[in-house]
């Protein structure tokens, strides 16, 4: 006779199917328990991002045009983010090390230092004192306007290379200091629109400002003529990029760390008010530029799309738990994150109705690392991130050849 045990049917026991999200959570529970031993350096909130993840597809249809890039002064450029022209077709962008560059007919000159000259520009430690210059634009004085992340908001002399400060960090607006000064657009009767990422964290820890998901960051309106800094709109998640529209009567606010881009009515009825634009963004959105089609680039210091992961979105995997962020902050060095981003730079083309028309793409990151401002000027698009070695640079012709196609 037969035992019990070997009457049963192995093969009919149930099959256990495992989402991504569960081995991530269950694979993180021995991680979890070093919270009751280690204090963290942040405080974050929850946050459930919209779903599903987009899909590349329509608009954001894969391909590899940003793979099609020149890189101009590998190893010359660290870090060159933003950029602005003046009306003599002269390219500027500011880098890692506190440096303003010109850079004309692919010749390369010094402007000027938001800060000390040193060794150490360029780490982390010394980027208070060297400064790190991030969103800049031309006023309508012809002085090339900055804004520093510590320093403050600048104003160039791009004859002598002397800088002034109009408002320092400091000083602030309305008695609070700025603590993160990212990105700034101009209006054409002098006024200047620039954000200030988070009341709490500097650039060097921007990634903890990431993982806070709080909404402590505002942006700033400076009247060039008056003198006169006021906060326009508070209670943003890390306000990243700002750009104006075309009839300069809105403004679109890039909220990185919850992948979308608000908008902020300076005219019309619903002056003064504010509402999304565009949610669920297949990348984090960093700084945004009109392009000649009306429509905006907006450059993504990481990505989000299905596939992008095995496992999923990392953010939108960890976002609804505070006490996982808080592990991961507290025993993961800030030089480290890099390992959570995919492998995939993304620019993405906006309308003005919110709509993905089109993306620039480098799946693999095999020419262009990752893709923080798509800049196009006199038929070229420039690209640049904080982190990249290099300036890309990639003709506009290219890009309009793949869309017809």
């Amino acid at each position: 006779m037969k035992s019990e045990s070997a009457e049963i049917n192995t093969s009919a026991s149930p099959q256990i199917t495992w989402t991504g999200r569960q081995i991530f959570l269950v694979a993180l529970l021995p991680v979890i328990t070093c919270l009751l031993f280690v204090s963290s350096p942040i405080d974050p909130l929850p946050y459930t991002f919209p779903s599903p993840l987009p899909r590349l597809e329509a608009g954001l249809k894969k391909n590899t045009l940003l793979q099609q890039a020149d890189r101009w002064f590998e190893g010359l450029l660290i870090g060159p983010e933003s950029f602005a022209a003046d009306t003599n077709g002269t390219i500027y962008t500011g880098t890692a090390d506190g440096r303003i560059f010109s850079i004309k007919q692919k010749g390369l000159s010094l402007v000027a230092r938001t800060g000390i000259d040193h060794p150490q520009c360029g780490s982390a430690e010394f980027e208070p004192r060297c400064g790190r210059p991030k969103g800049m634009k031309i006023g309508p004085d012809g002085k090339l306007y900055v804004v520093d992340s510590y320093k403050g908001l600048l104003k160039v002399d791009l004859d002598t290379g002397d800088v002034e400060t109009v408002v320092s960090n400091k000083d602030g607006s309305e008695g609070v200091p700025f603590r993160f000064l990212n990105s700034m657009d101009i209006s054409s009767d002098g006024i200047i629109y620039f954000t200030d990422s988070s009341n709490k964290w500097e650039r060097r820890d921007f990634r903890y400002a990431v993982l806070e998901t709080r909404p402590d960051g505002r942006v700033i309106r400076y009247d060039i003529r008056t003198g006169i800094c006021r906060t326009l709109l508070s209670g943003l998640y890390l306000a990243n990029g700002i750009a104006l529209t075309a009839d300069e009567d809105a403004l679109l606010i890039a909220e990185m760390s919850i992948a979308r881009i608000r908008r902020f009515y300076l005219k019309g009825e619903k002056a003064g008010t504010s509402d999304i634009f565009v949610d669920n963004l297949p990348g984090y959105p960093d700084n945004i530029k009109l392009n000649t089609r009306g429509n905006f680039y907006v450059g993504s210091g990481s990505v989000r799309f299905k596939g992008s992961s095995p496992i999923g979105s990392f953010l939108d995997l960890i976002g609804p738990y505070p006490s996982v962020k808080k592990v991961i902050a507290a025993v993961t060095p800030l030089s480290a994150y890099n390992v959570f981003m995919p492998k995939h730079a993304l620019v993405v083309e906006i309308n003005i109705d919110g709509l993905i028309v089109g993306s620039l793409h480098d799946p693999g990151v095999v020419r262009i690392g990752a893709a923080s401002e798509a800049f196009e000027f006199n038929g070229t698009v420039f690209i640049g991130h904080y982190q990249s070695p290099y300036l890309g640079v990639l003709s506009s012709a290219t890009i309009n050849a793949e869309r017809s196609a």
